[in-house]
């Protein structure tokens, strides 16, 4: 009987290595091609994210989205493309390395598994912003209809019966937090009015008001200031109602954080697209209520 010699064992051995290699080197492969996929997603949803913010400005310029909506949808928006860019850049090193050893493989196969997980969380968020900027979220409320002529206080009577006013915003809000309940959310409510040309004459009751508001006390306004105090006044007016309104409307809290902000805009032109206001022109006495919600 003859015994089997050193030559042969070492055969096996060789035989099984190369065997177990060849499997390795298969799945290792098929791996990096898996991750080479999720970097390809992850870039698709760079280029949706750079499409997003093309179209967050061209709203913002249309003054479709309030300047503080626009200014934390673009840093959301930066900061995601950011993570991505972060994600692709460590997953091409991997992607290039030659996997020789257990570490490189176990590191492999995290890689590809925690990737996966990413790319998930940031189509979510791709989603969430899609759907937030292609929102109708100002509602354009003339001044004529809350305000009597020289006045910033809305009438009792008026004010009583806003709810209808503010009531489709409100639903709008309901629809999208409820759409999204797995995202922590906050909530901005901006008011911004606007005020025509007309001049304030120095010496009325208004002119005071308004000046006693600026709180000048040697140098007279001009009537620029005066009406951009007006429309400070009157957007001050709306938010407060709003805050008032939902409060009573979700018993006391709408969402756990929120923040309303009111500026005046003044003379400014409140619609780009219109090309012929005048001085006087009602169109320009307007209140734009803008509403945003983002994720903490």
């Amino acid at each position: 009987m003859h015994k089997p010699t050193p030559l042969y064992f070492l055969l096996i051995i060789v035989t099984c290595f190369f065997l177990f290699s060849c499997v390795s080197q298969k799945k290792v492969t098929g791996n990096k091609k898996d991750l080479t996929v999720v970097d390809s997603f992850l870039l698709h949803q760079s280029k949706l994210l750079k499409d997003l913010n093309e179209y967050r400005r061209n709203k913002y310029e249309q003054n479709e989205m309030d300047d503080s909506s626009s200014t934390r949808i673009e840093k959301y928006i930066n900061k995601t493309t950011t993570e991505i860019d972060t994600l692709i850049g460590g997953n091409s090193i991997l992607i290039g390395q030659t996997i020789v050893n257990k570490d490189d493989w176990k590191r492999l196969l995290k890689t590809l598994s925690s990737s996966r997980m990413s790319s998930k969380k940031i189509s979510d968020k791709v989603n969430f912003l899609t759907d937030l900027i292609n929102q109708n979220t100002v509602v354009k409320i003339d001044q004529d209809v809350l305000f009597e002529a020289g006045r910033y206080v809305i009438a009792p009577a008026t004010a009583a019966a806003i709810g209808k006013i503010f009531e489709p915003a409100a639903l709008e809000i309901d629809r999208f937090t409820k759409k999204y309940p797995d995202f922590p959310l906050a909530l901005v409510i901006t008011a911004k009015g606007y005020a025509d040309a007309t001049a304030i004459s120095e010496g009325s009751s208004l002119y005071k008001e308004l000046k006693e508001r600026l709180k000048l006390s040697v140098t007279e306004p001009d009537n620029k200031e005066l009406n951009k105090e007006l429309s400070r006044a009157r957007a001050k007016e709306v938010i407060e109602l709003f805050e008032k309104f939902a409060a009573a409307r979700a018993g006391g809290s709408y969402l756990k954080n929120v923040l309303y902000l009111y500026e005046g805009k003044g003379e400014a032109l409140p619609n780009p697209k219109i090309t012929d206001y005048k001085v006087d022109d009602a169109r320009r006495r307007v209140v734009y209520l803008f509403w945003s919600v983002f994720p903490e």
